[in-house]
């Protein structure tokens, strides 16, 4: 198979098991919230995900990538036996590493837990510091697994292998819904448990996921072991590296990588430090605490990702493709793979968050249950969805043309953006003073990386300013359509019956698909991002 096949094919398989784990992800929380029954009883499961997901997203994002970066480097010289030298190595290192953040997580667990829900001790007033630490510590017993799996996953990404990475993800996934699901029906509907025992169990879930992968790589180990010895025994060049040298490479090539990956759970363990004491100066309850707090790190998270999920795919494929034109110093035709990325991806975002926007009521109802609250949320946290998927990219060319120190210091100083607005804004305007904050740090990454790409790539950013412009002007003008269809249709369906919200999500999804589609194809905004794919399009629906 030619280099070329192997990259398409490569990130052709992540990208389809990424969309698959992110997808999945979202439609599990449907048939959990019923489980669980309601918000607040989702909050020690959403509060303990806060801590598991910085030390998940330190191991799946810069590990992997690190050591994939590794042994591409010494496979391409043909030191096979360095890269062995890594593998074997790694999972003692990493195993200790494991061990060292399960026993930081859970001393840390007591402390993070009475920061997060301001100390609460009174049971009836809603969840207590010693309820969360015991989920919190239940969760960080997978940081044990997660350092291996992530590095396994590397070593086969550096040896051009996609597909065990790809395949391990989607049934890490699948392995750690059914017991999530299956594990706390059982406990609250037939074994009667209490409502933090299932939240516990729910937990290990992860824990289950990830024994699944590891399992799934060894199997593929096997399959593939005895081709990486002949590889080995083929090694002729004499090439060593000392484990000293070899350590120092790794972790030069993981720090910018986990800092990137690092931005949106840093943001959202920020919220979880200080959104309850910030509600707790402004008079909220504890029990109202945990519903807000779930309702924003959580149940209005996981639709606001679904236009997102697309970011993903696009900032795997774009590191190769732009660093080649960057060091071949093709800089018109990198500006023309940045313009057409950052074009495409605001071409499908932004519609699809206007209309989470539009449909917020509905689509939560249908999603969870019908709550003000919860919508109203929604609504304000949908259009973050396109600086979210923005800054994924963004930062993902930033390293593409080898600024990742610049990158590192430009999300670090929008997480202390973070820090500095969440606690005064939430206090001043609840909940909703949480997203404002994130928006506020977003945008500033944003802009900065835009900066960094002006100054060392030369790249134009009025010619992105003006297809974006074109872009949310065909967007609102179908969100306009949509309110006014979804203004009709709830005076003759009640937008707060589940039925009844899914078959005004239905219609109003139509309806706005129709518009957009009519107005960028009209326009020919289309033809721009989507090239002859645009004119088959025209042709089949008559659009002249």
């Amino acid at each position: 198979m030619s280099e070329n096949k192997e990259l398409v094919r490569g990130t052709f398989l992540l990208t389809i098991s990424i969309l698959i784990t992110k997808i999945l992800g979202i439609l599990y929380v449907i048939p959990f919230y019923r489980i669980i029954g309601g918000a607040d009883n989702l909050a020690p499961y959403n509060y303990a995900y806060g801590p598991y997901n910085i030390a998940i997203a330190v191991a799946t994002a810069g590990v992997p990538l690190a050591a994939s970066k590794y042994v591409a480097k010494y496979n391409a010289l043909g030191a096979y036996r360095v890269s062995q030298k890594l593998y074997k190595s790694s999972f003692v290192v990493m195993g200790i590493t494991g061990v060292i953040g399960f026993a930081m997580l859970y001393a840390l667990s007591p402390t993070i837990a009475s920061i997060t829900i301001a100390n609460n001790t009174d049971q009836n007033a809603g969840w207590t510091a010693d309820q969360i630490t015991s989920v919190i510590r239940t969760i960080s017993f997978v940081v044990i697994f997660i350092p291996i799996l992530a590095t396994w996953r590397g070593v086969f990404q550096g040896y051009k292998s996609m597909g065990p990475t790809a395949v391990s993800e989607v049934i890490e996934q699948i392995a750690r819904i059914i017991f999530i699901l299956v594990g706390s029906y059982l406990v609250l509907n037939v074994f009667d448990g209490s409502m933090l025992l299932a939240n516990g169990i729910a937990t290990f879930g992860a824990a289950i996921g990830a024994i699944a992968a590891i399992l799934t790589l060894w199997w593929y180990w096997i399959k593939r072991r005895k081709g990486i010895q002949e590889m080995v025994a083929s090694d002729m060049t004499g090439i060593d590296v000392s484990y000293k040298d070899m350590y120092k490479e790794i972790i030069s090539y993981s720090i910018p990588f986990v800092i990137v990956s690092l931005n949106y759970p840093l943001f959202m363990i920020v919220d979880q430090l200080t959104h309850n004491n910030a509600l707790d100066i402004a008079g909220v309850s504890h029990r109202m605490q945990d519903m807000f707090f779930t309702i924003l790190n959580m149940t209005t998270n996981k639709i606001v990702m679904i236009p997102t999920s697309l970011a993903a795919g696009f900032a795997i494929s774009l590191i190769p493709f732009i660093t080649k034109t960057y060091e071949e110093g093709n800089y018109k035709e990198m500006h023309k793979q940045i313009q057409t990325s950052i074009g495409v991806l605001m071409f499908i975002t932004v519609p699809a968050s206007l209309g989470i926007m539009s449909l917020a009521v509905p689509l939560y109802t249908v999603f969870y249950e019908y709550s003000i609250d919860g919508s109203r949320l929604l609504f304000i946290y949908a259009p973050v969805a396109i600086l979210i998927s923005l800054i994924s990219v963004i930062a993902s060319m930033l390293q593409g043309i080898n600024k990742q120190k610049l990158t590192v210091f430009i999300i670090l100083g929008a997480v202390l953006l973070k820090l500095l607005l969440n606690h005064p804004l939430i206090v001043m305007f609840h909940t909703a003073g949480a997203i404002l904050s994130t928006a506020i740090a977003l945008s500033f990454a944003i802009i900065a990386s835009l900066l960094v790409l002006k100054k060392y790539a030369g790249y134009r950013i009025s010619g992105t300013l003006y297809d974006v412009g074109k872009i949310l002007i065909c967007g609102f003008i179908m969100m306009i359509i949509v309110e006014a269809v979804y203004f009709g249709l709830q005076h003759i369906i009640s937008p707060a019956s589940q039925s009844g919200a899914l078959i005004i999500t239905v219609v109003c999804a139509i309806v706005g698909v129709i518009v957009y589609t009519a107005l960028t194809f009209k326009t020919r905004l289309a033809d721009k991002f989507l090239g002859e794919t645009a004119n088959k399009i025209r042709r089949k629906l008559g659009i002249a």
